[in-house]
């Protein structure tokens, strides 16, 4: 049905396989129609995958006509990349039940997209260490809240997709954020991201848009480069954010010392007014 699926059946199933994904990557599975073109794909299935947030996958069935499709349920989050790996195997079941006499072979590519994920996870959390992420503190859209917390960055808040924010949701989301001093606001693409950037606009933080279905951005089309892009988007606004506090307390340093500088002045021309006018009146008082 998405092109979470779709991206590890391709690489799980291989040539093997045709591949078909309903739900284009930057669209929301639960608020897509269905077209004619997806009635004929399914009709011609032998096997549908899906993770259960379609609510129109069971009328799209029906109306295919299409009584002999398998229909298997992966179901669950896709991250962290824990919960990624366990999509691969559930894909790689899936087709070998189906397909029994090429089940080596997926076993073969399912481990080799596995070590894919696994070294791209390791190569993350390395970045995540180095950059200090964990003193940075994010408010988060909740889909994305999975693969956020997994790389340590301090969630303060979460909020839902817009249309289901209310006024007051978002006024106590723009206080808790400004509270805290909150470095990112971070939007999940299939959800809309204009409120995120409202958001990160009205509290001087920093806008990320991150996707969590392969194919949504360029070079995205597997979940291992998906994480990998992600997790750059994020390592990057960290950088800006800094580079920005860190050009703040310049400016405030350099401030203050113009501050002092004017103090200082100030007081050095109060002492010589003061000098010159005891040593007037010392001269006026000889003269006398």
């Amino acid at each position: 049905t998405t092109t979470i699926l779709s991206s590890f059946v391709e690489q799980v199933g291989g040539e093997r396989v045709t591949v078909i994904s309903i739900v284009p990557p930057g669209v929301c599975p639960a608020h897509y129609d269905i077209t004619p073109s997806d009635v004929y794909a399914v009709s011609r299935a032998s096997l549908i995958l899906y993770s259960g947030f379609e609510p129109w996958l069971d009328n799209l069935i029906k109306t295919s006509g299409n009584v002999n499709v398998t229909k298997v349920k992966i179901g669950g989050p896709w991250h962290p990349y824990t919960a990624a790996l366990t999509y691969v195997r559930r894909v790689r079941d899936a087709l070998s039940n189906v397909l029994p006499e090429y089940s080596d072979i997926f076993e073969d590519n399912a481990r080799m997209v596995c070590e894919e994920i696994n070294a791209t996870a390791q190569e993350i959390m390395n970045n995540a260490t180095r950059l200090g992420v964990s003193d940075v503190k994010v408010v988060c859209m909740l889909w994305q809240k999975g693969f956020v917390e997994w790389m340590g960055f301090q969630i303060v808040a979460t909020y839902l997709p817009p249309e289901r924010m209310s006024l007051s949701d978002v006024m106590t989301l723009t206080n808790t954020a400004e509270k805290e001093g909150v470095a990112l606001v971070i939007d999940n693409l299939p959800s809309g991201y204009s409120l995120g950037a409202k958001l990160a606009a009205d509290i001087g933080a920093q806008h990320v848009i991150l996707t969590n279905f392969p194919g949504a951005i360029p070079g995205t089309e597997t979940y291992a480069k998906m994480i990998k892009y992600n997790a750059k988007q994020l390592f990057d606004a960290v950088k800006r954010y800094q580079l920005i506090q860190g050009e703040i307390r310049e400016l405030n340093e350099s401030l203050k010392a113009a501050n002092l500088y004017v103090k200082i002045l100030a007081a050095t021309t109060v002492i010589f007014l003061v000098t010159t006018v005891v040593e007037a009146i010392l001269l006026y008082r000889r003269r006398i």
